[in-house]
C-alpha cells in the first residue's frame, strides 16, 4: 500500500516539480494538492489515511509556521515537512518547533525526497497505530471479549475469504475486532486486502510474557474499513516459533481488549491452531457439498475429539458453495457430520469473489446473495451485537438461536438478529402471497370443471331414460333431469336441455355453465353432455 502524500504549493510551476518527482516514486501517491493554506487545513480533515503533507515556506495566506502549528495540534498522527528554498539552521530549528518532522529543500533529488517522505510515512502510521490501540489497554484480567475460529475442512474451501467479510461486518457494527492468521505456512490475508505490514504474529510470541497496548499496535495492522489485523509470518517456516503457549498468550491479550477475535486456522493442524480452537468460544468448520470436503471434516472434527481439543457437540458447520442443484443439501450434511449447523449457507457464487480477490479490495464485493449471506451468518454468530461490560449478554429470556437439526453451538448475544430474519421472511412470505392465491384460484378452477362435466353427464342420463318414457314431455324430462344436479348448476340461466334427433338415433344434450373463478374470465364456461334416449319395448 502506497503512502499518501498531501502537496501545499503556492505556484504551478512548483508543483510541476514536485509532482514530477513523485511520479518516479513507487512507495509514494499525491492524493491531492493545493495553493492556498486554507484548502490545506480544510482536506486534511477529509483524509483520515494521510501519511504526509509537504508544505512549501512561501504558501499562504496563513503564515507556514502557523499551519504546521494547527495540523500538529489537531492531527498528531500526521507527519509534515517543510519546503523552502535554502535550508537554514534557524528556518529547521523554527519547523521542528512548530511540529514539523523534516525540512526539504526545493531542489532535493528523488533519493532525498523519497528518504524523507519513507521516514515520515513511517513514523505516521506507527503513531496512529498507537493513538487507535490506546483505548484498547485495559486490564489483562478481566475477559472482555470472544473467539471465533474458522478451519476449512480442505483447502479452497473459502476459510480466509469468509473470516475477512464478517470481520468487516462486525467492525462496521461497532465492534472491535482482531481478525488473526494463524494459518501460519499459507496465510495471505494480505493478498485479500492488498496491505504491506513488516510485523506478525511471531514478534509477539517472543513477548507473549507482557503484551502491552503499546506492543499491540506495533504489530497490529489497522485496516480502513475497521478490522485490526495480526498477521501471519512471511516466510512460512516462521510459523513454527508461534507455539501452544505462545498461541496461548497472544489470544488471551487479544481477547483482553477487543470484543471479538476471528481466528483463520486455514486447514492444516498445528499446536497454535489447536490451542485457538480450544480456547475458542465458537469453532466453525467449512464445508463443501461434496463427499471429499465431508469426510475430511468428519475427520478433523474425530481427531479434535480424540486429542481432547473439542468435543463434536460443540462444533458448527457451516456449509459453502451451496446450490439447490446439488446432490448434498444442508440437512444431508448435517446427518453425514453429527455436529450442529449454522442456518445459512454461502450460496455458490465463486465468480462473484473473482474481482475482489484479484484486486485487494473486499469491498469490490457486490453481490447481493452473498453479502446477504455473510451478514445473516454474522448475525447467527452473535457479531453484530454490542456486549455487555461482562461480555455476556446471553440470558434465559434470550435463548440460543437454533440450527439445522440440533442445538445451536453459539451463544445467543440478544434479540436482534432473531428480529431481522423474522423481518425478512415476512418480506419474502409477502411477495409469495399473490403467486400463493393465484394457485389456489387455479386449483379450485379445476376442480369446478371436473364437477360440472359430472353434473352434465349425470342429468343426460337421466333425461334420456325419462325421456324414454314419456318422449312428449319435454317437463318432465328436465325436472328429472335436474334431480341429479345441485344448485348453482341447476338454475335457469346455468342449466340447458335439448333434445337432438340424427341419424343415430335420439339424444339428450345437457348443457351446463360452469363458474368461472380465475381473474380475467368474466364468460362462464360452458360444459356438454349427452346420453342417447333407447325407446321402451
Amino acid at each position: 500500500m502506497n503512502y499518501q502524500v498531501m502537496i501545499g504549493a503556492p505556484s504551478a510551476e512548483l508543483e510541476t516539480a514536485l509532482t514530477a518527482r513523485f511520479e518516479e516514486l513507487s512507495e509514494a501517491e499525491v492524493v491531492s494538492v493545493h495553493r492556498s493554506s486554507h484548502e490545506v487545513g480544510d482536506t486534511v480533515a477529509k483524509l483520515p489515511a494521510l501519511d504526509v503533507v509537504l508544505i512549501h515556506e512561501d504558501l499562504g495566506p496563513l503564515p507556514v509556521l502557523d499551519l504546521i502549528r494547527d495540523i500538529s495540534r489537531n492531527h498528531p498522527q500526521l507527519a509534515v515537512i517543510l519546503v523552502v528554498n535554502e535550508v537554514e539552521p534557524d528556518t529547521f530549528t523554527n519547523a521542528m518547533e512548530a511540529g514539523a518532522r523534516a525540512v526539504l529543500p526545493t531542489n532535493a533529488t528523488i533519493e532525498q525526497l523519497s528518504a524523507r517522505v519513507t521516514t515520515a510515512a513511517e513514523w505516521s502510521r506507527t503513531l496512529r497505530r498507537h493513538l487507535e490501540a490506546a483505548s484498547l489497554d485495559l486490564p489483562v484480567s478481566g475477559r472482555r471479549g470472544s473467539i471465533i475460529t474458522f478451519t476449512g475442512a480442505k483447502g479452497g474451501v473459502g476459510t480466509t475469504t469468509t473470516a475477512i467479510h464478517l470481520a468487516r461486518l462486525a467492525a462496521k457494527a461497532g465492534r472491535v475486532v482482531c481478525l488473526v492468521d494463524l494459518d501460519l505456512q499459507a496465510g495471505d490475508i494480505p493478498g485479500y486486502f492488498d496491505l504491506k505490514h513488516r510485523r506478525s504474529i511471531v514478534d509477539l510470541v517472543g513477548a507473549a510474557d507482557d503484551i502491552s497496548a503499546a506492543m499491540l499496535a506495533d504489530t497490529l495492522y489497522v485496516h480502513p474499513d475497521g478490522p485490526h489485523i495480526l498477521l501471519a509470518p512471511d516466510e512460512g517456516e516462521r510459523g513454527e516459533d508461534v507455539t501452544a503457549r505462545g498461541a496461548r498468550q497472544v489470544l488471551g491479550a487479544l481477547r483482553s481488549r477487543y470484543d471479538l477475535v476471528i481466528v483463520d486456522c486455514g486447514t492444516t493442524m498445528t499446536e497454535a491452531t489447536a490451542m485457538a480452537i480450544e480456547l475458542s468460544d465458537t469453532a466453525v468448520v467449512l464445508v463443501t457439498p461434496d463427499l471429499p470436503a465431508l469426510r475430511g471434516a468428519q475427520r478433523l472434527v474425530a481427531m479434535w475429539d480424540r486429542l481432547q481439543i473439542r468435543d463434536r457437540k460443540n462444533v458448527t458447520a457451516l456449509l459453502m458453495r451451496h446450490s439447490r442443484k446439488n446432490e448434498i443439501q444442508p440437512d444431508f450434511a448435517r446427518k453425514l457430520l453429527g455436529t450442529a449447523m449454522l442456518r445459512t449457507p454461502v450460496p455458490a457464487a465463486y465468480r462473484a469473489l473473482e474481482e475482489a480477490s484479484n484486486t485487494g479490495d473486499p469491498a469490490r464485493l457486490t453481490d447481493e446473495s452473498l453479502l446477504r449471506s455473510f451478514s445473516r451468518l454474522a448475525g447467527e454468530l452473535g457479531m453484530l451485537d454490542t456486549p455487555g461490560d461482562d461480555g455476556n449478554e446471553s440470558t434465559e429470556s434470550d435463548p440460543a438461536p437454533e440450527t439445522v437439526g440440533g442445538p445451536a453451538a453459539v451463544p445467543a448475544k440478544g434479540r436482534r438478529s432473531r428480529r431481522d430474519d423474522s423481518g425478512a421472511l415476512l418480506v419474502e412470505f409477502a411477495a409469495l402471497v399473490p403467486f400463493l392465491g393465484l394457485a389456489l384460484l387455479l386449483t379450485w378452477q379445476v376442480i369446478l370443471i371436473g364437477l360440472t362435466g359430472m353434473y352434465a353427464g349425470h342429468a343426460a342420463n337421466e333425461g334420456a331414460r325419462q325421456a324414454a318414457i314419456t318422449p312428449g314431455d319435454e317437463e318432465a324430462i328436465v325436472e328429472e333431469a335436474k334431480k341429479r344436479i345441485r344448485a348453482p348448476w341447476n338454475e335457469e340461466d346455468t342449466f340447458a336441455l335439448e333434445l337432438v334427433q340424427d341419424e343415430e338415433g335420439t339424444f339428450v344434450t345437457v348443457t351446463i355453465a360452469m363458474p368461472a373463478v380465475l381473474p380475467g374470465l368474466d364468460t362462464p364456461w360452458n360444459i356438454s353432455d349427452r346420453a342417447m334416449v333407447i325407446p321402451e319395448r
